[in-house]
């Protein structure tokens, strides 16, 4: 089969799971048609443009361009970034539909707060009356994700939960203290991503048995670096500048536990399963997609920030000392539900689910044959 992928940038977090798609057997070609390479969000948070073996890569087709690649590749599946997606991603809509090709979405949820967010639900609603038939599936990203288009009328028998996939190089661990768990953040430090709140948690508890390091920078940096500074906490609670992508993949071996505390929508958070990926344990606030991925008490624990004293309580189990699985037991699940690989093979699945009529599949970071 022939597959074109319609998307914003030539994203890093794409990278392993086009790269495995193109490795398949099954698959013949593998296309990724991008509006630019890179986004200036991005770059400042140190991401490069990356290579992505065995992929063509088109950019910032023209109109022209667009319909002569639908010709081309009239019989190829496309999937399209997003539901209501850019000017780009409109027009190949557009004229996917027209040309009556092969067409699905993979799509985050949007964000359902407050009257904006009801203006969105009549928008998605609107626009799923224009395109929601001519998407032969719809790859969801996150538990929100399934619910917000289950809501909007999406069939659900062509609804699939979805991640993003990602395989990352694990380097050796480094051994942890007998007396400290060894927390890292990395991301913009703004109000959204709710990390603010969640080292304001961590203070209150009066516990000293934690080292964290905030990799980033933000609108909220100088409250946070305030908040430190005014318990004691500078040498223990250390700020750091973005890295580049790669350097900041090694730092997973230093540490114990990765958070991503949003408080607003986040569709996965690629972090947790980075972090994951190398054997560490995620807290995360059940906003994130991931969420999903976290089993209480296991790789990780949850909470919700609507609920009075739950970030709280996460954070004590965090720093409980008791027994979560163990570092390798983590690598191992992780490695076949969250990887690069394993998501290829569930998108071919859902692909022989959809056009063959074959059982179907289950996500895998959700597969019983999978165990943490």
């Amino acid at each position: 089969m022939d597959l074109v992928f319609w998307q914003g940038i030539i994203s890093i977090h794409q990278k392993t799971f086009l790269e495995a798609l193109a490795k398949s057997d099954r698959v013949n070609k593998v296309v990724l048609v991008v509006e630019t390479d890179i986004s200036p969000y991005r770059e400042n948070m140190g991401w490069e443009v990356p290579r992505i073996e065995g992929v063509q890569i088109i950019m910032s087709p023209n109109r022209e361009e667009i319909q002569q690649l639908l010709i081309t590749y009239q019989t190829a599946i496309h999937v399209m970034s997003g539901i209501r997606g850019s000017r780009m991603m409109a027009i190949a809509m557009r004229m996917g539909a027209r040309q009556k090709v092969k067409m699905g979405a993979m799509s985050e949820p949007y964000d359902r707060r407050g009257l904006k967010g009801r203006l969105r639900d009549v928008k998605y609603w609107y626009f799923g009356r224009l395109f929601y038939r001519y998407f032969n599936f719809l790859l969801a990203i996150g538990k929100e994700g399934v619910y917000v288009y289950s809501r909007l009328g999406f069939n659900k028998k062509k609804l699939f939960p979805w991640a993003y996939f990602v395989s990352v190089a694990v380097p050796e661990k480094v051994p942890p203290p007998h007396d400290k768990q060894r927390i890292i953040y990395a991301g913009r430090i703004e109000s959204g991503k709710g990390i603010l709140q969640f080292v304001g948690e961590l203070v209150q508890t009066g516990r000293r048995n934690y080292l964290m390091d905030i990799y980033g920078a933000g609108p909220d940096e100088e409250k946070l670096k305030q908040l430190v500074t005014n318990h004691e906490l500078d040498g223990q609670i250390r700020f750091y500048p973005f890295l580049k992508y790669q350097d900041m993949l090694q730092q997973y071996a230093r540490y114990d536990w990765v958070v991503l505390p949003s408080s607003r929508k986040d569709g996965w958070g690629v972090i947790i399963s980075e972090g994951l990926l190398n054997g560490l344990k995620g807290i995360c606030s059940n906003i994130c997609g991931v969420s999903w991925a976290i089993a209480d008490g296991r790789n990780g624990v949850t909470f919700d920030w609507r609920k009075e004293g739950d970030c709280r309580r996460a954070i004590e189990k965090m720093l409980s000392g008791k027994e979560f699985a163990t570092v390798d037991n983590i690598k191992q699940w992780a490695g076949q539900a969250l990887t690069g690989e394993a998501g290829a093979n569930y998108f071919l699945r859902i692909m022989d689910n959809v056009y063959s009529g074959s059982e179907r599949p289950e996500a895998p970071w959700l597969a019983n044959s999978v165990k943490l």
